[in-house]
C-alpha cells in the first residue's frame, strides 16, 4: 500500500530537513529554445500538497504553435492582459536564488528554456552555482523509464487530471518524486546524494554542472575554452576542432537531433574566428566560478568522455 503524500512528505521533510526545495515547471510556445517562448511558469516550495505554490502566466511575443498548444490547451486569448517576461523576470530569478534545491520533471528543457528568456532580454542567466538539481525523470529513468502520468499512478497510487498545466504537473512532480524516494529507499539521502542518482555519471554532480555550456554535459567550459564532452573527440577544444580537418564532425552535431543549444554553439564555432567565438560563448553561456569539490575534480574538467 503506498503512503500518502502528505504524511510521506513530512516524513521527507525530517529527513532532508534545512533544504529550501522549489518545484517548477514551464508550459511553452514551441520546443525552439532560439525562437520559442515562455508562456506559463509555476513554483512550488517544498514538496507537500499543502505547499505553497506561484504560477506566471506571460504573453509572448512569439506565436504559439499548434502542437504545443494540443498539449498544454492554452491560447493567446488566454494571455492578453498578461505581462511579458521582462516584467516578471526580477520576481522569478528571487524565488530561484533563494533555495537550495531545484527539481523538476525532465527539467532540462524548462532550464533550458528559462535561460533562454533571461538572454533574451539580456539580463544575466540564472545563477545555479551551488545548488543541488534533482530531475525526477532522470531518478526514475535509472529504473523504470516511464511518463510522468506513468509516474503519479506508480509512485502516488492514482492518475491525476489537467495534465499539461504547470500547476498541476509541478504538484504532480512533487508528489511523484516523494513517492520515488520512499519507494527508492532514498528518504534517508541527503540532498547531494539524491542528485548524483539523478546523474550517476558524476560523483559531484553540481561542481560539474557548473561548468556546462549550457543545460547539458554535452560542451563545457575547461579554463577559458570551450571543449566537447562526449564522442570521440570528448575533451577537444571547439574552437580547435572547427579549425582543423574534423570541422565536419560538428557539422554532424548539427545536423543530429543534439539539444538546441549544443546546435547553436557548433555552428559558432564553425563560424567566427576562435578568439571571437569565445568571447561569443563567454557572453552567451558564462561560467559561473565554482569551488573544487572534495572529490577533486577541478572546476571546468570535461571528466569522461560521454556516450549518446
Amino acid at each position: 500500500m503506498i503512503e500518502h503524500p502528505s504524511s510521506l512528505a513530512e516524513s521527507l521533510a525530517d529527513s532532508l530537513a534545512g533544504a529550501r526545495i522549489v518545484i517548477f515547471d514551464c508550459e511553452t510556445t514551441g520546443t525552439d529554445r532560439q525562437t520559442d517562448q515562455v508562456i506559463e511558469l509555476c513554483i512550488q516550495r517544498g514538496l507537500g500538497d499543502g505547499a505553497p505554490s506561484q504560477t506566471w502566466r506571460i504573453k509572448p511575443a512569439a506565436p504559439i504553435h499548434p502542437g504545443a498548444q494540443a498539449v498544454h490547451g492554452i491560447t493567446p486569448a488566454d494571455l492578453e492582459g498578461c505581462p511579458p517576461f521582462a516584467e516578471v523576470a526580477g520576481d522569478i530569478a528571487a524565488v530561484f536564488a533563494e533555495t537550495d534545491v531545484i527539481v523538476g520533471y525532465n527539467i532540462a528543457f524548462d532550464i533550458d528554456m528559462l535561460q533562454a528568456e533571461y538572454t533574451r532580454i539580456g539580463k544575466p542567466m540564472l545563477d545555479f552555482t551551488g545548488k543541488k538539481v534533482v530531475d525526477a525523470f532522470r531518478l526514475w529513468q535509472q529504473c523504470e523509464p516511464r511518463s510522468l502520468q506513468h509516474a503519479h499512478q506508480r509512485f502516488v497510487g492514482n492518475g491525476f487530471a489537467a495534465a499539461h498545466s504547470a500547476s498541476a504537473d509541478v504538484a504532480a512532480t512533487a508528489r511523484v518524486l516523494a513517492g520515488m524516494l520512499r519507494e527508492f529507499q532514498l528518504a534517508d539521502h541527503d540532498w547531494d546524494a539524491i542528485a548524483t542518482r539523478c546523474d550517476p555519471q558524476r560523483t559531484s554532480p553540481w561542481a560539474v554542472r557548473a561548468s556546462w555550456v549550457g543545460p547539458s554535459r554535452h560542451l563545457q567550459w575547461n579554463g577559458d575554452v570551450v571543449v566537447l564532452g562526449f564522442g570521440k573527440y570528448a575533451s577537444a577544444a571547439l574552437h580547435e576542432l572547427a579549425a582543423g580537418p574534423d570541422r565536419s564532425f560538428l557539422r554532424w552535431v548539427i545536423e543530429r537531433d543534439f539539444p538546441v543549444h549544443v546546435a547553436e554553439v557548433c555552428r559558432a564555432a564553425l563560424e567566427l574566428p576562435g578568439d571571437e567565438f569565445l568571447a561569443w560563448v563567454r557572453r552567451r553561456y558564462p561560467c559561473p566560478p565554482v569551488a573544487a569539490p572534495a572529490s577533486g575534480v577541478a572546476p571546468g574538467e570535461p571528466g569522461e568522455a560521454l556516450q549518446r
